[in-house]
């Protein structure tokens, strides 16, 4: 009995992930996917974990990592030998998290492979967004590839809803300076498909992303609404194959597919 218990789980699993394949391909080439971006930070994702997903992605789409913090050396080291695409650095809020961020880098990469790797940041605190002019002009800034404003921390750090006005002015206002730093800048936090493109209307991101999806945003009026509800409907299939897989509980799985149901009504 328990060796076709056995069986059947690692036909699922086989099934899942073809699956999440093929959700890969539509939400590149239908719906602007970019990348996948995966975390040791607040996701928790074990390297073995980050390994399978890098392998699922093969050939279709880019995956970055979120590391647990700018100067999360082992983070570094490790996912590099996993040869992800990119990195992401949260909770930059000076110039000295920047430049430690960078220098660890630089010593586990090759001068090729510090090139090639992309290299993000997160600024999601109020401290980051009075220090961001020093960050901007900082030596360090001309190796960043991207900048990802986290709403949603930053609304718990400003003590305020994703719809107040003085975040919303916080956000857009900091996203002007990045994008006339030349730097690429994404939104994240709270993403859903109802309120998505008041808010790419408001902020004017050249990227957003959801939990585990970024996509472009396209300077032609388009709703990003339906790309929103296939991203939420892809990270519940990712919830799942995760389950089987045995990296997250079924408690955990079932707390965080009831948060993207609440996104999805």
């Amino acid at each position: 009995m328990e060796k076709k218990r056995l069986k059947i789980l690692k036909g699922m699993k086989g099934a899942s992930q073809t699956r999440i394949r093929e959700s890969l391909r539509k939400l590149q080439t239908l719906f602007g996917a970019t990348s996948v971006k995966l975390s040791t930070e607040d996701a928790a994702m074990s390297f073995e974990q980050i390994r399978r997903w890098r392998a699922m992605c093969q050939d279709i789409i880019p995956v970055v990592v979120k590391i647990g913090g700018p100067n999360a050396r082992n983070d570094i080291k490790q996912l590099i030998n996993l040869e992800v695409d990119g990195l992401i650095a949260p909770m930059v809020e000076s110039v000295y998290g920047l430049d430690n961020y960078v220098e660890a880098l630089k010593d586990y990469t090759t001068a090729m492979r510090f090139e090639a790797l992309d290299k993000h940041i997160n600024i999601e605190t109020v401290v980051a967004l009075e220090n961001l002019d020093k960050i901007l002009n900082s030596q360090s800034i001309q190796f960043i590839d991207e900048i990802t404003i986290g709403r949603k921390d930053l609304s718990k750090s400003m003590d305020c809803e994703l719809d107040d006005p003085d975040l919303i002015n916080s956000v857009k206002g900091a996203v002007e300076k990045i994008r006339f730093k030349g730097i690429p800048v994404s939104i994240g936090g709270g993403i859903n498909p109802n309120s998505i493109d008041d808010v790419l209307k408001q902020i004017k991101p050249q990227k957003f992303n959801t939990r585990l999806i970024t996509f472009d945003v396209q300077g032609n009026n388009r709703s990003y609404s339906e790309s929103v509800v296939e991203a939420l409907n892809f990270e519940a299939l990712a919830l799942k194959n995760d389950h089987s897989m045995g990296f997250i509980s079924r408690e955990e799985e079932s707390c965080r597919s009831q948060e993207i149901q609440e996104r999805l009504k």
